[in-house]
């Protein structure tokens, strides 16, 4: 359905590099359509859609997650006063057949809820993002950078709405998550094409049933994931972490 819208010399040596980590965006497939570049924005009308999810493939590199940009859809015919976001995050993504006792994801690393108050009305999706300079600092922080072990992981969203001030939060079909189709990722990629939701009314963060399509290519639950990415040291720097080595090994000679 298309919708509008870180001692010694070996020390220094290492701090040379290692402290040229930094905050950086490590997956997006949202930028090019909402610029109006090729690309789709999309939603599901298949219910129950109240936890969507998918697997990325984060920039190389990566060794934490420090936020996100979210992109809710709310088709419910009812207007919001406040919206919740959660947001779980998986280290574990399962390839092949998911089923009750295999389920989509595994290794839960954390799980975070984010509220907003504002005017939520029916019929339009809504772009938690950096208004003034989209892709660059994330919309959704972090208190503390989630740390990862491996650059694949799972993701699932779970939008609430309140009608009283931010009182209730409740679930509902439709107040979901806006997705992409027809033109990859800009940074980092997809495991999958396409999505998963809770077809069997899971309410944990995770899917029992498979992969779900719209039939169209580049698939995928849109958002943005900010993270510290770890650069592959340069030459000059393995050759100052040498020298280092070479100088400690040198000093505790002559200590000897």
């Amino acid at each position: 359905m298309s919708i509008s819208f870180r001692q010694g010399l070996l020390a220094a040596a290492l701090v040379a590099f290692s402290a040229t980590a930094s905050a950086d965006l490590v997956f997006d497939n949202i930028t090019a359509p909402l610029n109006g570049d090729a690309g789709t924005l999309s939603a599901t009308g298949s219910t129950p859609n109240t936890f969507m999810g998918a697997g990325y493939v984060l920039q190389a590199g990566t060794t934490q997650i420090t936020g996100f940009d979210l992109f809710p859809y709310n088709n419910t015919g009812t207007d919001f006063t406040d919206l919740k976001l959660n947001i779980y995050v998986w280290g574990g993504v399962n390839t092949g057949t998911v089923s009750a006792a295999s389920p989509a994801f595994s290794n839960l690393l954390g799980s975070y809820s984010f509220t907003s108050s504002g005017n939520f009305g029916t019929g339009f999706f809504y772009s938690f993002q950096d208004p003034d300079a989209p892709g660059t600092t994330p919309s959704l922080s972090l208190a503390t950078p989630l740390n990862i072990g491996s650059n694949t992981v799972g993701i699932t969203v779970n939008v609430q709405g309140s009608t009283d001030g931010g009182a209730t939060f409740s679930s509902l079909n439709s107040l979901t998550s806006v997705l992409t189709y027809g033109t990859p990722p800009s940074v980092g990629g997809l495991v999958f094409n396409g999505y998963f939701r809770n077809a069997g009314g899971e309410t944990n963060g995770n899917f029992n049933s498979g992969v779900r399509s719209l039939g169209q290519t580049d698939q995928g639950v849109a958002m943005r994931i900010y993270g510290n990415v770890s650069p592959v040291p340069e030459p000059s720097s393995w050759a100052l972490m040498g020298l280092g080595v070479m100088g400690l090994l040198a000093w505790r000679r002559r200590a000897a």
